[in-house]
């Protein structure tokens, strides 16, 4: 067998010669045939080396491509549940902003009543507020039933609100009309300061017929505030001696027509303004004696006659409860008595529906 290889080897790398020609000159090399089997080794080693290498490279190549398609699937993956939680996010911060908005409105609302039923609201708004400020839901999943929960709270709190509004609204126009008075529908006498748009972009319909509701009942809260809604006399201190409308007058004892009321009292009461105004007349006036005459808001005027003494004079602002006058008998009267009227436009009320009207 060696013999055989042998043989193969020699035949196969016989010992070679090479003429090499440089210039003039002529060298012969010789190539031994160990020296030609070790290169042809060599070029194998380095051609399967070679192969070798390019297969790994390929498969390196195909695992770095499979490596980045993962990593593109990962990314779209991570893409997708980033753009959901930030959806969820943006839905969760929407929903507070309206928590929040609405809560403002309902604190707002609450701050401005001081009824019964707004201190039941108040106590409802401090458990949604205590709600708002330390949410319980320990994950997003747990977000949004507790804030469906809040809203619903809110909204039935703004309902509630809206429908004390109208109850309110709806008795202080009974006493209006009960009393015979007409109220501007001009709410801005003597109002202003700077412009601040409310912020109610995300409140609901219910909130804002609340809001309605609060401005149409504090207009009408503050109208009936500058109304003379008590007599210009201490309750203790007077009796009614003639009341309004038809009469038998105490002079002629003929048929007449009343324009006020007569408060009898004893001599030198305190007459006070039932109302804020201003003095329009001080002075003696005919029948009326020493007379008195106020102008207050809703265009109503009040007269006082038959005074002792007069304490203010034309011109002069004053408040409600400012003592006036002291009661007398001046001018056409039988005994000490105040006669007061209460006029709005030209036309008289009586003083006595008003003063019940709204002192129930």
């Amino acid at each position: 067998m060696l013999q055989v290889l042998k043989r193969l080897y020699l035949k196969l790398f016989k010992p070679t010669q090479l003429i090499v020609r440089q210039d003039a000159t002529v060298k012969m090399l010789k190539l031994p045939s160990w020296v030609q089997a070790c290169s042809i080794l060599i070029l194998l080693a380095l051609a399967m080396w070679i192969a070798n290498a390019s297969l790994k490279l390929q498969e390196n190549g195909d695992k770095l491509t499979k490596e980045q398609q993962n990593f593109a699937q990962l990314q779209a993956k991570w893409q997708a549940e980033k753009s959901q939680l930030q959806a969820r996010l943006a839905q969760q911060k929407g929903m507070l902003d309206q928590l929040s908005q609405q809560h403002s409105v309902l604190e707002s609302l609450v701050d401005s009543t001081q009824t019964t039923d707004d201190n039941v609201a108040e106590g409802e708004l401090e458990e949604i507020s205590s709600d708002i400020e330390n949410p319980q839901p320990s994950s997003t999943a747990e977000f949004a039933p507790q804030a469906s929960l809040l809203l619903i709270q809110q909204r039935q709190l703004s309902e509630q609100l809206g429908q004390s509004f109208s109850a309110e609204i709806a008795a202080m126009q009974q006493s209006i009309d009960s009393a015979g008075l007409q109220l501007s529908s001009d709410f801005s006498e003597a109002q202003g300061g700077p412009y601040f748009q409310a912020d109610l972009e995300l409140v609901e319909a219910s909130f804002i017929n609340a809001i309605d509701q609060y401005a149409v009942y504090a207009q009408l809260s503050t109208m009936i505030g500058q109304l003379p809604d008590t007599l210009p006399v201490a309750q203790e201190k007077y009796y009614v001696s003639s009341a309004f409308g038809f009469r038998k007058d105490p002079i002629t004892g003929r048929r007449a027509y009343h324009k006020g009321i007569d408060l009898a009292g004893w001599h030198k009461t305190q007459i006070v303004a039932p109302a804020s105004g201003t003095v329009k007349r001080a002075g003696k006036n005919g029948g009326y004696g020493n007379f008195i005459e106020i102008e207050h808001a809703n265009n109503i005027t009040t007269r006082y006659g038959h005074l002792h003494t007069i304490k203010v004079k034309k011109g002069q602002q004053i408040n409600k409860g400012d003592v006036i006058a002291l009661m007398g008998s001046t001018g056409r009267s039988t005994a000490t008595h105040l006669h007061y009227e209460v006029i709005q436009g030209k036309k008289h009320l009586n003083p006595i529906k008003i003063a019940r009207a709204f002192n129930k």
